[in-house]
């Protein structure tokens, strides 16, 4: 067996947005043989702290599929692992999740930066632009043709730019390991929309669906982008509140597929989440399913969905195309539904900025993220920035949900799991896959739905869904406004002492999101304009 490129674990740091340090540690990696005929592998040693993964696999498919590690001009590479660099591999401290990069760097310049300057500061050591962000012109990925620096070199570099006031961000273009928030428990019933109090529920701890339904179920010209693995777009109660503008920014922009959202990645056991792609089609019907032929029914019926492909089942993800999908789904949406974390990126901090100027019109697209399910604090990235609107979960008895993170950042609770019931909703429909295999105590025979949804990865898109009712009686709210409004008309729940002399709570943030008073005061506020 021949390795190379070992590399001892320490400690080491990049910046975030705000010039702050995220600290690192790299991860030893070394390259191996495999048998004849097939690619070397990276091979990664130690594991993540999130679920006690083995990082190798992951690491080697993120190297072919973005760095051509093991490939040559999309042909198995057959020469020898020593001839192959070992890529940056790290694990950022705080979340514990992996990223690496590649020979290139991310580097935003200041509007108000030179070209000449700009051009300076590339030469200081030899780097070329690769390519141009489509979104921001200002931003561009750079890289080294002659190979200088690489690993921690290229983490030096992207640091010494950062600190430059010519430079808003720069940082090594990580492809990174997002965390779709896995359901916690499975159970039946929408109790979340109307809960009548059974098996021991607290009935009216709901949203108060009816009451927002009495003034709208939703109004089609509002859109809702959910950002995950993939949306079935056939889906029977889905398909007709999908627009036809869906993309999979896992992949890229030239790849024929990248216009189809649709699940791809599918792998036995196939009705668990690791390794497949089966958590954005029950996003998507905890807002917008339109409970046709008696199926599920989503909180915003009426409104619209843009499925938004980031993620390929549990394969890291670039940081930059995390980023772009963001921007892309603020150009085109309303809304914007984030039901998973992952590490500190500046690209992805800038990205929830930039969709106040891309979002309608400039009032912004409001950006609703998972506090995660951590059992614990802190609030997970990007739930954690000023911009995002962070959602826990509360469960059917009037609790915190014991899984859902806590701290200074949550917004507000949405009704998920983890009390008596969990979350009703749409599944994966074809045969054999999904959460629910066709089961009629998972959710029903027909496969079509699930009774197993649940975590704050539920909670997240049904505030979402309650933004885009509000939307529909007041289209002109800005996200700032909206964010205020949900948070004005939750109900406090859990004890009195959780909340300040505000009205805030570290557990609960503002309360219990409240769809009928949260629309009322959206119909108020455009009647009284």
């Amino acid at each position: 067996m021949n390795k190379n490129n070992l590399k001892r674990s320490y400690k080491m740091h990049i910046f975030n947005k705000n010039k702050q340090r995220v600290e690192l540690e790299i991860v030893s990696t070394s390259v191996e043989d495999q048998r004849l005929g097939l690619p070397p592998s990276i091979i990664a040693t130690g594991r993540t702290s999130i679920g006690q993964t083995d990082v190798s696999e992951l690491i080697t498919r993120a190297c072919r599929s973005f760095f051509l590690i093991g490939l040559q001009q999309g042909v198995v590479r057959s020469s020898s692992p020593a001839s192959v660099e070992a890529p940056l591999v790290v694990r950022e401290v705080e979340s514990g999740l992996i990223r690496t990069a590649y020979h290139e760097i991310v580097v935003r310049f200041n509007a108000r930066t030179s070209g000449q300057t700009r051009t300076n500061l590339l030469a200081r050591y030899g780097f070329q632009v690769r390519k141009v962000n489509p979104f921001v012109p200002e931003q561009v990925i750079v890289y080294d043709p002659n190979n200088q620096y690489r690993n921690e070199g290229l983490v030096d570099v992207a640091n010494d730019w950062s600190e430059t006031d010519d430079v808003v961000f720069a940082t090594p273009n990580f492809v990174s390991q997002f965390v779709r928030d896995a359901p916690p428990s499975i159970r039946t019933e929408e109790w979340h929309l109307r809960n009548l109090g059974k098996d021991s529920q607290t009935a009216g701890e709901d949203v108060d669906a009816l009451s927002a339904w009495e003034i709208t179920t939703g109004n089609s010209s509002i859109v809702v982008a959910v950002l995950d693995d993939g949306v079935e777009i056939e889906h029977s109660n889905l398909v007709s509140r999908i627009t036809p503008n869906g993309r999979d920014f896992f992949i890229p922009e030239d790849h024929p597929d990248h216009s189809n959202p649709s699940p791809k990645i599918f792998q036995f056991p196939f009705d668990v989440l690791a390794g497949n792609d089966i958590h954005g089609t029950p996003c998507a019907g905890v807002i917008a399913s339109d409970g046709e032929s008696g199926g599920a029914v989503g909180i915003a019926p009426g409104c619209r969905i843009l499925p938004i492909k980031i993620f390929h089942a549990d394969d890291l993800a670039p940081d930059e195309h995390v980023a772009n999908a963001i921007r892309y789904a603020a150009a085109n949406a309303d809304i914007l539904s984030c039901s998973w974390s992952g590490p500190q990126s500046p690209d992805i901090e800038l990205a929830i900025e930039d969709a106040k100027q891309l979002g309608r019109n400039e009032k912004g697209a409001a950006i609703f993220c998972a506090v995660g399910n951590g059992f614990a604090s802190p609030v997970s990235f990007p739930a954690a920035h000023s911009e995002a609107i962070a959602v826990g979960a509360s469960t059917d008895n009037a609790t915190l949900a014991n899984y859902s993170n806590i701290g200074e950042e949550i917004d507000f609770v949405a009704p998920s799991s983890g009390g008596i019931k969990g979350i009703f909703t749409t599944d994966i429909s074809l045969n054999n896959r999904g959460f629910n295999l066709g089961s009629s105590t998972a959710g029903g025979s027909d496969g079509l739905y699930t009774n197993d949804f649940g975590g704050t990865s539920s909670a997240t898109p049904l505030a979402a869904g309650i933004a885009a009712l509000m939307l529909s009686v007041n289209p002109e709210l800005s996200a700032d406004e909206i964010r205020e409004i949900l948070q004005k008309t939750a109900k406090k729940i859990g004890p009195s002492s959780s909340y300040d002399g505000n009205g805030f709570s570290p557990r609960f943030g503002f309360g219990r999101v409240n769809a009928g008073e949260a629309v009322k005061e959206a119909q108020r506020r455009a009647d009284f304009e």
